[in-house]
């Protein structure tokens, strides 16, 4: 179990599970009452196709959670999902995704 947690700043990924498919992460926003916890899914294929392996799974999922706070609250965010679900409800994550790294 690994946690991303270079200097805490509201986005706390922890990775819960891993297997031969991928990775399960909780990731937790805000602090104390204000907290909110979310269950994110990661294929192991779509990790490789979206990073080339340039970066770790949860360094994704924190940059994914950077990108989705700058287009909607963390209220409305799912509670569980899995990222390749994202572009779905984005059009341009992947492309914004890939600028990013």
């Amino acid at each position: 179990m690994s946690e991303y947690n270079e200097e805490f700043d509201g986005i706390r990924v922890t990775e819960t599970n891993q297997s031969d498919n991928g990775w399960n992460f909780l990731v937790e926003l805000g602090h104390g009452d204000g907290l909110v916890e979310y269950f994110v899914e990661v294929d192991r294929d779509y990790w490789t196709r979206l990073t080339g392996r340039r970066i770790e799974p949860a360094e994704l999922v924190k940059t994914t959670f950077e990108f989705l706070l700058s287009h909607e609250s963390k209220e409305l965010i799912l509670k569980k999902f899995n990222l390749s679900d994202v572009n779905g409800y984005f059009h341009n994550y992947e492309e914004e995704i890939k600028r990013l790294l």
